[in-house]
């Protein structure tokens, strides 16, 4: 996973990524030195041509245009462009080991037994190993950062081994009681909590977690507007999922059904606040959106996983024209077939083609950098910025044409 080398007495993590047609991608962890590059991207705003990036201890301390330094203390990467390292803001990578096992066009109810069944299957210990397969596939892949959704509480320890930055969100479902034990910080790596979904969820344990969240001033993160049956049931306390609920004895009589949208169930509970992360929203619209900017909610879209599993995609225009700022997530290996950021800009601006494609890298970078609380840290290659970046030798004399390069001609 990483190749540790020496470069002049500078000390590097670099993590290659594998691609069939031999393109030469380096996601880089600095400790300190000077890096070079025929073009640095500080952000899809800014661009420095001919320019270099200055490390000390792992934080960038100044970008800028190329200086006559001794050529022996910089590393020149070549022609490309240096981007900032990608996140994955929203993943499962408890779920790695069903890698390829879940057909896709089953439909959602189909895909969630068999998730559930092979899950059941696979001993603690493979299902560990294949976490660590999933982390090595989102470093391989330029991700420095990532918001991992854990609910069997399997990859914390396993995160923190990786050096991977981001937030560990520890998921309960039911109407189970909820005890704080969150583990403690680790380097860029926090941990917070997420509730599964309001039609999963009780409200009484969703404002729990939240308001435990919002203490520690961490994001809260739940699934929300994703299927049919969770739309039914939020409208109507009737259903298949009604009727799923009673079979197991799980009484949603004091839920405060029936809500008009899963948005404004979760405003009339108290729960949508800047700290909170919704996840999908393939069912939401104009109002809702409306409600999500009032209260500063943040939002992350995860396009390929929504088509494969629903064969639909959010409305990702109409956020935008709301002053919505999503950022990207490629949801679990169960659901999609990689876990690389480049793969999922290339899908989302194939989907969404009137969107700028500085936007979308802005949703993989910076936005996710937001929604995680990392942007002191991550999504730009700013002075005191973590110095984690990627080179990719992508070149282009415009730079509206170099952020479709990197879009189109970056994914596995």
């Amino acid at each position: 996973m990483q190749d540790f080398k020496q470069f002049s007495g500078t000390a590097f993590i670099i993590i290659y990524v594998k691609k069939a047609d031999a393109l030469d991608t380096r996601c880089i962890k600095i400790e300190k030195g000077i890096h070079r590059a025929g073009c640095i991207m500080i952000s899809p705003q800014r661009f420095i041509q001919n320019g270099f990036i200055k490390a000390e201890n792992w934080i960038i301390q100044e970008t800028g245009e190329k200086k006559h330094y001794d050529s022996s203390i910089v590393t020149d990467h070549g022609p490309g462009v240096i981007i900032p390292a990608l996140i994955n803001a929203h993943t499962h990578l408890e779920l790695s080991r069903l890698k390829g096992e879940i057909a896709f066009d089953q439909g959602f109810q189909n895909w969630v037994r068999e998730l559930l069944w092979r899950r059941q299957a696979y001993s603690l210990e493979e299902l560990e190993n294949g976490a660590e397969s999933g982390i090595k596939e989102l470093m391989d892949s330029g991700s420095g950062a990532v918001g991992d959704i854990s609910t069997l509480g399997l990859t914390w320890n396993i995160l923190c081994r990786s050096g991977l930055a981001g937030v560990w969100f520890r998921e309960y479902l039911g109407t189970q009681t909820f005890q704080d034990l969150m583990p403690g910080k680790h380097g860029n790596l926090s941990a917070s909590l997420a509730g599964h979904a309001p039609h999963t969820t009780s409200p009484a344990l969703l404002k729990s977690l939240s308001l435990t969240a919002q203490s520690k001033g961490s994001p809260f993160s739940i699934h929300l507007a994703e299927s049919t049956d969770e739309i039914e049931f939020l409208a109507t306390g009737k259903g298949p999922w009604a009727d799923f609920l009673g079979e197991r004895n799980i009484d949603f009589s004091d839920w405060g059904l029936p809500a008009k949208t899963p948005v404004k169930y979760l405003d009339s509970i108290g729960i949508l606040n800047k700290n909170t992360l919704l996840v999908h929203l393939i069912h939401s619209r104009k109002q809702d959106f409306e409600i999500i900017k009032q209260r500063g909610a943040k939002v992350c879209i995860c396009p390929r996983s929504n088509y494969n599993l629903h064969k639909q995609l959010p409305d990702l225009e109409q956020m935008l024209k709301h002053g919505i700022k999503p950022c990207l997530g490629t949801d679990s290996l169960a659901g999609t077939e990689s876990l690389s950021m480049f793969d999922e800009m290339a899908y989302t601006g194939k989907n969404y083609p009137n969107i700028n494609p500085g936007t979308i890298i802005e949703m993989a970078a910076v936005n996710g950098a937001k929604a995680l609380g990392l942007s002191q840290k991550f999504g730009t290659l700013e002075p005191g910025k973590s110095a984690v970046f990627i080179y990719l030798p992508l070149t282009a004399r415009k730079n509206s044409d170099l952020l479709e390069k990197i879009i189109y001609e970056s994914s596995i």
